[in-house]
């Protein structure tokens, strides 16, 4: 699969207003600002991050998409009070904020610093959109008669996937996230595509793969980093060799699922996920995050306690791709999460 080509299908959907600004020194588009209702009382922003080699403007169908819909699903039979924006901004190293070019390449097309790029670039992004929360309310809605944002979502796209999980377990202010075509566990993903990409730090070790972590294809100040921010990385540290990569090796003990249930608890108490993959895709293969979402969704069942919502779907037949059936379920999905807050805000001051 070629990374170059944009993974996401364009709809034919009349447009909604877009307007860019700068804020904190980042272009961001907003769609949907100058739609916003008489009746809004508050606003919920959908944040939504590109795939690698494309920029914000990639994201602008699915953007119409979900604004289109809520505002038919909102305003039948009566206007609803929550409002709906949609915000984009170009990632690290791509569209306006473009550096060097090379940075944001595999190693198969010339880049030796692939996987720390990747993953320093998509982690950037997660810190972005958390910097660009605490400063939205400055420079949109923000006089007295405007209904404040009380909610935030965020929906990413491949690279924009990965950055999605980041932002979803490090944001408190983030309460539900759509990651499309991305994996939540980096150190299984780019072991597998340097198995794939027959890279020297992969093939020349017996058993493969065992000196792979810590290698300058993977040097230990990026094993580090995984292990502070990535999903598997943090909750499930040490469970990974990468001479047998089918499963959690070690199997996770007693203490290590209590500590992933506790660091749930904290970081994903209340919040919404639904991760939309596709079953034939190469580039981020599902494989990749299989043995992490089992456990994970092994201590969602088993502690209801922890209230995080969990969804996972596949899609037979469809590729590295954000087509046309994932983003009707991503829609009805953020409608659906939409309209439960609204009536959980409005139940609770009755």
């Amino acid at each position: 699969m070629d990374a170059s080509k944009n993974p996401i299908e364009s709809a034919s959907t009349p447009a909604v207003s877009a307007q860019t600004i700068t804020i904190a020194g980042i272009l961001v588009t907003i769609h949907g600002l100058t739609e916003l209702p008489p009746s809004t009382t508050s606003v919920a922003c959908l944040w939504l991050l590109h795939p690698r080699l494309q920029t914000q403007a990639t994201m602008t169908p699915i953007a119409t998409q979900v604004l289109r819909a809520w505002h038919a699903r909102s305003s039948n039979p009566s206007p609803s009070t929550k409002g709906l924006i949609a915000l984009s901004f170009d990632q690290r190293n791509h569209g306006t904020r473009l550096v060097d070019p090379l940075h944001n390449e595999a190693w198969r097309q010339g880049n030796p610093r692939h996987a720390p790029d990747m993953f320093s670039s998509f982690h950037g992004t997660a810190t972005d959109t958390s910097h660009l929360i605490s400063h939205l309310s400055s420079y949109i809605l923000h006089t007295r008669s405007a209904p404040p944002i009380t909610q935030h979502l965020c929906l990413g796209v491949s690279l924009g996937g990965h950055a999605a999980w980041h932002c979803v377990l490090s944001d408190p202010r983030i309460s539900a996230a759509v990651v499309v075509i991305g994996c939540p566990d980096y150190t299984r993903l780019l072991t597998d595509r340097a198995r794939f990409s027959k890279r020297d730090s992969y093939t020349e070790s017996t058993p493969p793969g065992a000196t792979f972590l810590g290698s300058q294809d993977f040097p230990q100040g990026l094993v580090d980093a995984v292990a502070q921010y990535d999903p598997a990385g943090l909750l499930l540290p040490g469970s990974f060799d990468p001479a047998a990569p089918e499963g959690l090796v070690p199997e996770p003990g007693k203490a290590k699922i209590d500590r992933m249930r506790v660091l749930i608890r904290e970081r994903l108490h209340g919040k919404q996920i639904l991760n939309l993959y596709g079953k034939s895709d190469k580039l981020v293969p599902y494989a990749a995050g299989e043995p992490f979402l089992k456990k994970f969704k092994e201590v969602l069942a088993e502690d209801p306690s922890l209230n995080v919502e969990f969804e996972d779907v596949g899609y037979k037949g469809v590729g590295h791709k954000f087509d046309s059936a994932m983003a009707e379920k991503a829609t009805a999905w953020i409608c659906g999460v939409l309209e439960r807050d609204e009536r959980t805000s409005t139940a609770s001051k009755i």
